[in-house]
This record gives C-alpha cells, structure tokens and sequence, in this order.
C-alpha cells in the first residue's frame, strides 16, 4: 500500500462522522476513531481493551465471519453506556471482517428515524383523513388514472375502490357527450395551471347527474408533479338546503308581512313603524285635524235577525271598503267600534287639505254603502259625522296595542254623527267654514247637541 493511500485510509479513520471501532478476533476493542469516541462518552485511551458487549451491550455478533464474506448490518436501538447515559438512539451497525479481526461502523441514524417516523405519521394522518372525509376524494396521475379513491367517493359515484383504481377518471365520472368535452377542457386546464376550482356536473356510475364543486390540486414529489388530487363536493345536498332555507325565509318573510299588515290594520303604519323600531311610549299632540265617525243605521236589528256569520260577513264587506277608501284619499283609519268606524284626516299624514279629504270621504262612504246595499238587498245606511279641531293621539300598550284620539274634536265629531240623519252627513261649523265655496251644504241651524249645547250645524250634500 502506498503512502497515499495509508494516509488516506488514516484521514478517513480520524474525520468520517461515523465512529468507527476496531476489534481483535475477541471483539476487544484495539482501536476507536473520534467520532466513535464522542458517541460513547470516552476517550481512546478509556476505550481499548475492553470487550465490545460491556460497550454495546445490545448488540450481538454474527456468526464468524471470514474476510471474503460482505458486511453485516443491522440497526438497534443504543441508550449509551453507564458512563455515557443518553436518549435513546438508533443505530446502524455495519461489521466488516478482517483476517486479525473486525472493523464496526456505527452510524447514528436518530435523525433519519425521526423523520422517517413524522413521514410515516403524516402518511397515516392523511391516510386517515381521506378515509373518513366527507367529501369525494381521488387521487390521480398524470395520466388521470385513478390511484386511490376514498369511501365518500364511493358513496358520490357508486363505483367501488376495485372498480375504480387504475381506470380513468373522466372516463369514470364523465361519460360522454358535453360533461366528457368539459371534464377533458378541465383536465388540460389542471396540468397547465397545477390548481383547477370550479362549479360543474359529473355522472355517477348510474348515469344520473350530480351537481358538484371540483378542486384539482397537484400532488409533488421532490418537486416534481406526480399526480392530481381531485375533490368533490356534493352541490346536490347543498342546493336542497339553501331551497330550504330560501323557503323558509320566504315563509319568515309572509308571515312578517301578515304580522305587518295585521299591525296596520289597527294602527296607522307611521305608528306601526315607530312601534316596530321599539318605541312604547307614543303621545302627540296635532293642532288641526278632521275627524269622523260613520255609523250603520239600525244595523243592531239585522244583527238579530240575521246568524253571526251572515253579519260578520256584511260587516268585513263594509269596513273593507271603508279601509280602502281611506288608502285612496290619503286619510287614516283609527279604529271600528261595532258596527262604527272612525277615521281622521291630517294626522300621521300631515296635509292643509284635511277636511276637504274628508268631506270627499264620507260622500263616498255613503255612495258605496247604499250600493252595496242594493247589491246584497238588506237595508244600509249610514250616519256621518265631521268635526275639525285640535286632537290628542297616542297608543295605549299593554297586552295589545291600541292607537286612539282624545279631546273635544273626537266628542264633538261622534256628537254630530249621533244627532244626525240617515244617509245623511252632519258638519260642524268648523268643518263648514273650511269647505265652504267648494261643496253644497244645507244648513241645519242650531242644533241642541248633548254636552255642547245649541250647535248652528250643516249637512254635507255633494261636490259644488
């Protein structure tokens, strides 16, 4: 051997980061390198002559060996030596057979282990979130052959694993015609751009469409692209929940609207709006307003010859014209009182016109009741009363919300109904003076109205 080579051979023995220990014929310990000294703890001079099983005493020696025979290896689990206590370790050990004796190699392969163990960890993990995902998850190659294909894949699909793996996925789930064309379209997308997501339809192994939201994502190795994971997530469940929901919305939203309507039909709808924004407390007071009150002639006697249905009925009839009356001029319903109704102009809706509005009301209160009459053939007929002045209006809370008017304008309007006459419709003089020169009047002269004493009073008789 030349000088080269056995200084090579020293430099190697002294600077590899694997210890190396050489043993006589029986497995004394006649030499160790630094490296091997550094793993057990001692120096050289502490290592030689001592016999290999008091150092590494889980290891066992092959069978001898002769010098032609190749290296036996083997790996174990090393905790160090007494003097050199230690976490546990893995080790490689590789005995090379000399004529005089052996040469043992040891390397610490704990690092390799670990990763080689978090590796084997994170494949099961992912293994094991495939397995039990909800949605359809498939592995592919390049060639879009399938690799794996998990339970809910099964489930999407009706393909087994055994039916599934190798074949290829568009001819799986794709078929032919327009779903195979945009399949194949989104296959060349995914190897150009290495992450395809989008809405589209694939066939189950029955023929049915689903409906489903793709997610193509490349699987690397050493980073080179290998393969696609396709997920799947089922639209179909999806979509059958949002029309849940959109109909039970919807049904929420009717029955908002029905308990908005029913609010209105007893409160003017600013004062619903202010009711439903929170507001409990609701007292105002309004300078001018007309206010009125019609009231069926004589409608206690139908009543009692009549079955309540049949007088319920007549009622609705009445009041549902009277409602829409008020929504056509502008005015406000306040409230029915049997077979009364009250309603106000100029209150909630603010207007200078109020008792003109009015006026215009009661003259087609009273047009439409005697049709209705003649329509249905029952006697009706109406007493009106106007009066114009300053109210109180507010809501009375408790268990039900009631909106009502207070003050000598609402006594002296339901006066003016009370003492009037059939079919006809009785002013005040406030009501007058703000109508006259635009409609017909007959003038009453003075009335003795009960709590007022003689009023000078008008009937309303149409437009001029």
């Amino acid at each position: 051997m030349s000088d080269l080579v056995r200084r090579a051979h020293t430099a190697l023995f002294e600077h590899t980061s694997d210890g190396v220990l050489v043993l006589d014929l029986q497995y004394r310990l006649v030499e160790a390198n630094a490296a091997a000294q550094r793993l057990l703890g001692e120096s050289g001079d502490a290592l030689r002559g001592r016999p290999i099983s008091e150092l590494l005493p889980q290891w066992t020696p092959p069978e001898p060996l002769s010098p032609e025979e190749p290296p036996r290896e083997g790996e174990w689990v090393w905790h160090g030596t007494e003097k050199s206590p230690r976490h546990a370790h893995v080790l490689r050990v590789s005995c090379v057979p000399l004529p005089e004796g052996r040469v043992l190699v040891l390397r610490d392969m704990t690092a390799q282990a670990e990763v080689e163990a978090s590796l084997r960890q994170q494949k099961e993990y992912y293994e094991s979130l495939v397995l039990h995902s909800p949605v359809a998850m498939v592995t592919v190659n390049l060639r879009f052959n399938v690799v794996s294909w998990n339970p809910a894949a099964e489930r999407l699909f009706g393909y087994t694993v055994r039916e599934a793996k190798g074949r290829n996925l568009l001819r799986l789930v794709a078929g032919e015609g327009p779903i195979r064309e945009e399949a194949e379209a989104t296959a060349r997308d995914a190897l150009e751009r290495g992450r395809v997501q989008l809405l589209t339809r694939r066939l189950r192994k029955d023929g049915t469409p689903i409906d489903v939201e793709l997610l193509a994502l490349p699987v690397m190795v050493e980073g080179e692209r290998v393969g696609f994971i396709a997920i799947y997530h089922d639209l179909t469940e999806l979509r059958r929940l949002h029309e849940q929901e959109v109909a039970h919305l919807r049904t929420i939203q009717s029955e908002r609207e029905r308990a908005d309507q029913l609010l209105l039909n007893i409160l003017p709808k600013p004062v619903a709006d202010r009711l439903k924004n929170g507001q409990r407390i609701i007292v105002e007071n309004f300078p001018d307003v007309t206010v009125l009150f019609a009231d069926l002639v004589d409608f206690t006697r139908f009543a009692a010859q009549h079955s309540p249905p049949d007088v319920l009925q007549v009622l609705n009839m009445v009041f549902s014209i009277f409602d829409q009356l008020t929504d056509e001029l502008g005015v406000e319903k306040v409230k029915t009182i049997g077979d009364a109704y009250m309603a106000v102009g100029g209150l909630s809706l603010p207007r200078s016109d109020h008792a003109e509005a009015m006026a215009n009301l009661a003259l087609a209160m009273r047009a439409e009741v005697l049709k209705l009459g003649d329509q249905l053939q029952i006697p009706l007929h109406l007493r009106i009363g106007l009066h114009s002045g300053p109210v109180t209006a507010g809501v009375i809370s408790g268990k039900k919300f009631a909106y009502d008017l207070w003050g000598d304008t609402v006594n002296t309007a339901s006066r003016m109904e009370s003492h009037g006459v059939v079919d006809g419709i009785h002013l005040s003089e406030a009501v007058y003076e703000r109508l006259r020169g635009r409609f017909r009047f007959q003038d009453q002269g003075l009335v003795p109205v009960k709590g007022k004493g003689p009023m000078r009073t008008w009937l309303l008789l149409g437009a001029q």
